[in-house]
């Protein structure tokens, strides 16, 4: 298959070293998050759509390895917007929801939890409530406000507000991101996600023996703690900002070209 980026080319000394240490590897795992990362950011989320170049490594990287993408979405809005190719392992709701966990995904929640999200839903949609482009999204673990498509002024307001409160409730778990607050009814991360799929793996077969990691936005820095570049993970920041993160590419489209260049490798 045909594909307009060239293998390595691009990729700075560091990136392109960690590249092929991680690829000479045995069992390795790739951990993708998807908005920001495969698919450019978008004003309407369920809009996004993996670069055709992203998807097609994809295509060519689960032949020989072990790849996630790992989301705070929900498992089937991921699974509809990521639309990812068989084998790709699906972490939604910022690791609290599996592919591998059977058909609800993820954990049960207790009575006094359900009744907790439906009181964060009711706050989010009071603060959301006259403020246009503000709305709110509910997931099975948590209630999202999103503020991208809204005014700057109504957006850092609703933001403030779901900080200074429901943010605060007792048994509340925070994450604010880009242009969104996310308030779970459980502990909500990426990293305690990414670890729980490597021991599952580990446990069914090859020890995995090492972990990259791909994200965008601040939700994805304890996925970059939960790594460690000095045992042979690699930790990859997409665009600007601070980061734990080890190393660096500008946007998605550097991304598919560092995913075909881990295909190259591994093949």
């Amino acid at each position: 298959m045909s594909r307009e980026v060239a293998p390595g080319a691009g990729l700075d000394a560091a990136l392109d070293a960690a590249l092929a240490a991680f690829a000479a590897r045995g069992r390795v795992l790739v951990t993708l998050d998807f908005d920001g990362v495969l698919s450019p950011l978008v004003d309407e989320p369920s809009a996004a759509r993996p670069l055709p170049e992203a998807s097609a490594a994809l295509e060519r990287l689960v032949a020989t390895t072990d790849v996630a993408l790992v989301s705070g979405r929900d498992l089937d809005d991921l699974r509809a917007c990521a639309a990812p190719p068989a084998g790709v392992v699906l972490v939604g709701g910022h690791g609290t929801q599996s592919s591998l966990e059977g058909a609800a995904g993820g954990q049960a929640l207790t009575g006094e939890q359900q009744d907790l999200l439906q009181r964060l839903g009711s706050a989010l949609d009071g603060i959301a409530q006259g403020r246009e482009g503000v709305h709110v999204e509910r997931k099975p673990m948590s209630a999202v406000l999103h503020t991208r498509r809204a005014s700057r002024p109504d957006a850092a307001a609703a933001t403030e507000a779901v900080l200074a409160g429901p943010a605060t409730w007792e048994g509340v778990h925070a994450l604010r991101g880009k242009e969104v607050v996310e308030l779970g009814a459980v502990a909500l991360g990426k990293g305690a996600g990414i670890r729980r799929l490597r021991e599952r793996l580990s446990a069914a077969g090859p020890a995995v023996e090492a972990v990259l990691f791909a994200g965008d936005d601040v939700t994805d820095e304890d996925g970059f703690k939960a790594l460690d570049p000095d045992a042979g993970d690699v930790t990859v920041k997409v665009g600007e900002g601070p980061t734990a993160a080890s190393l660096r590419v500008g946007s998605p489209v550097e991304v598919a070209e560092l995913l075909h260049a881990l295909a190259d490798r591994r093949a």
